[in-house]
């Protein structure tokens, strides 16, 4: 079981380890204006694995480049991004890896995937052998 928390403690989930998906890192404009750094490496897991075990949710909503919506799920109490529902994406939460509060899980969450590459800052180089997408 992968446990995580926000930044307070206020916030806590667990989910089984053979949820994820896959491992991203995003370099989209928002996922750098939300992380406050050149993007986010990103788990993709199933929804119905995911529990929320404690912390009051607050959401933010914006549209995707489909025109869907993407809805940021926040702890209330300090703001920390816990994960994502990206409509476009169905069955799956995009869970942000830095709220991961085991460490063999953490490690193991490595980007197969660099995504919205056409924004990553010049002075952030690529990831060497992974794929790299221009776009989502």
């Amino acid at each position: 079981m992968v446990k995580g928390s926000c930044v307070c403690g206020e916030w806590t989930y667990q989910y089984e380890g053979d949820a994820v998906v896959a491992t991203f890192f995003c370099h989209c404009v928002p996922c750098r204006k939300l992380a406050g750094i050149n993007g986010s490496t990103n788990a993709v897991v199933s929804e119905n694995q995911y529990k929320q075990l404690s912390g009051t949710d607050r959401t933010f909503v914006r549209k995707g480049d489909s025109g869907k919506d993407v809805t940021n799920h926040n702890c209330a109490k300090c703001g920390t991004i816990m994960w994502a529902k990206v409509e476009s994406l169905a069955g799956v939460k995009i869970v942000k890896t830095g709220t991961i509060d085991d460490e063999e899980a953490l490690n193991q969450a490595i980007p197969v995937q660099e995504i919205y590459c056409k924004d990553r800052p010049a002075s952030t180089p690529a990831i060497s052998g992974i794929e790299q997408k221009h776009a989502a």
